[in-house]
């Protein structure tokens, strides 16, 4: 059990980061930042493409977040043979959801940098 526990307990550390991070970049109150976000060349430009850019992202983060809290709950259910696939399938669902996430908000930034300003 304790390899189990052990596996579980970041899996679900990660997993409420993602969905904290994920709610506050919905809320567009997740600022730039040196810790948190994602930074590609499209969403670095400005303050207000980082704003788009995450908050257009937040479903595809908050996703992957419930998948690794999910993980590191299976990876208590199914015991010491199988945490650590538990916790392998939650790393690829969070690491294909945070791509999906890239990708949507360097999309989002590109569009909040070409609209005209009000």
């Amino acid at each position: 059990m304790i390899i189990a526990i052990s596996t579980a307990i970041p899996l679900l550390i990660a997993g409420v980061i993602m969905v904290w991070t994920a709610y506050r970049a919905y809320r567009r109150a997740l600022p730039m930042n040196f810790w948190t976000g994602i930074r590609t060349t499209m969403t670095l430009r400005s303050e207000d493409a980082w704003s788009h850019g995450h908050a257009a992202a937040a479903i595809p983060i908050a996703i992957g977040g419930f998948g690794l809290i999910a993980a590191a709950a299976t990876a208590v259910f199914v015991g010491e043979d199988y945490a650590i696939g538990a916790a392998a399938v939650g790393c690829a669902w969070i690491a294909i959801w945070l791509v999906i996430g890239s990708v949507v908000a360097g999309k989002a930034a590109r569009q909040a940098e070409n609209s005209p300003s009000d």
